[in-house]
């Protein structure tokens, strides 16, 4: 296994975006993990110290396999220090507030009548919160959420096929929150509610976010 490929095995296994490790690590470019990855460049000083730390493994490790895939082995005989996650407040919207979500708008926007709830640091800038309204994501089996959970919808994630997205449909205001489903090149919305019918979709349609989290906020 290669250096890169242990980056990357470590990222799925945090399960964390392209873009999520980038804001752990300061800020850095996409391209750069990418880059990583893909064995074409090896992470350095400080990226690769804090690499250790958010993987919880040693520096050793990552760059030659060596020393085990934890923090025990460090040539400095220093245990990495835990990696402090923290959180940040973001604005709970309303469906139609969310339908006219881009990133170039500014949270103070929303002026003072908005709540707002923790969510990982990991999530980006952009990102909010969207209490759910009806039951077509209700399941009778597999993921379900229910009325009145909160979702985080996430703009900077990427978007793949059996995503959970909230996107707005063309000629509508506000946002709905369905499943992308790719099949055959052909693209759907479809309710985890087997008695809700998919969309079609075909240019007709934004996809805002790709929803990371949902909780029930009582």
């Amino acid at each position: 296994m290669t250096a890169g490929e242990r980056i990357l095995m470590k990222r799925k296994e945090y399960k964390l975006s392209i873009r999520a490790l980038c804001k752990l690590l300061g800020g850095i470019s996409p391209a750069t993990v990418s880059m990583w990855e893909q064995d074409r460049n090896k992470p350095n000083g400080e990226n690769l110290n804090n690499l250790a730390k958010i993987f919880k493994t040693s520096t050793t490790w990552l760059l030659t396999g060596e020393n085990g895939n934890n923090t025990r082995g460090l040539e400095s005989n220093v245990e990495a220090a835990p990696f402090q996650r923290g959180s940040k407040r973001l604005p709970i919207l309303s469906n139609v507030q969310a339908g006219m979500w881009t990133e170039a708008l500014d949270y103070r926007a929303l002026g003072l009548d908005v709540e707002y709830e923790e969510a990982p640091i990991t999530a980006s800038d952009h990102a909010f919160w969207l209490r759910v309204i009806g039951d077509s994501m209700t399941s009778p089996s597999g993921i379900s959420i229910t009325e009145g959970m909160l979702i985080l919808v996430d703009p900077e994630e990427d978007i793949i096929n059996g995503s959970l997205v909230v996107a707005k449909l063309e000629g509508t205001d506000e946002a709905t929150f369905k499943k992308l489903v790719i099949d055959a090149g052909m693209k759907s919305l479809r309710p985890l509610n087997p008695t809700y019918p998919p969309i079609p979709i075909n240019g007709n349609c934004q996809i805002i976010g790709v929803v990371k989290e949902a909780k029930v906020k009582f």
